[in-house]
């Protein structure tokens, strides 16, 4: 069952650049009228989202959470993340809507933050543990909202407050991250 959890989230990262490359052509192929690609892409989009939600359900439901699992399964989401708000802030072409610069630097900023974080903190203190909280998977499941609305070329307005939102709980979230890991960190200095 353990290779299933780890088959789940590597087709996630593997998804990555089938997804760039049917978002690639469906920028082309949108100019003569063809939308085939770019729903075959918003399909790869739904699979790598819920692969998200089906390995995290897998490993609970049976009981298979392992520290090593989480941590694949957190970088797997940044890797798609941080991929994926790039390729609709880069892309140029009509057929999915451009997400603004400052949205990739929001998330990619709070990744970065948390990956120099953590390296820190393990080099200083050691092993830390690190759970998956309610407002980190919240943050995760906005993010992937905004490349869904995205990818349907939904309303501007309504995404910016999407992005917005997701801004604010992205950067909440990494807070309460870097405050529990400091905390972890004081708490071994003392030991």
């Amino acid at each position: 069952m353990r290779g299933l959890l780890w088959s789940v989230t590597l087709l996630r990262v593997a998804l990555i650049p089938v997804f760039v490359w049917l978002g690639l052509r469906a920028q082309v192929a949108s100019g003569v009228g063809d939308d085939r690609l770019s729903w075959m892409a918003v399909a790869v989009l739904v699979v790598m989202g819920l692969s998200d939600v089906v390995d995290g359900w897998m490993a609970r439901r049976w009981n298979l959470a392992t520290l090593v699992g989480a941590t694949a399964d957190a970088v797997a989401d940044k890797l798609v993340q941080v991929s994926l708000v790039a390729f609709f802030v880069l892309s140029v072409g009509p057929a999915f809507r451009p997400i603004p610069l400052w949205f990739l630097f929001v998330i990619f900023g709070r990744d970065l933050m948390l990956l120099v974080g953590v390296s820190v903190l393990r080099l200083r203190y050691g092993p830390l543990v690190v759970v998956h909280r309610w407002h980190g998977r919240a943050a995760s499941a906005l993010v992937h909202l905004v490349l869904l609305w995205a990818a349907l070329r939904l309303p501007a307005t309504p995404m910016i407050v999407l992005m917005v939102a997701t801004g604010v709980l992205s950067v909440y979230s990494a807070t309460l991250y870097a405050l529990n890991g400091a905390a972890q960190g004081r708490a071994a200095a003392r030991l």
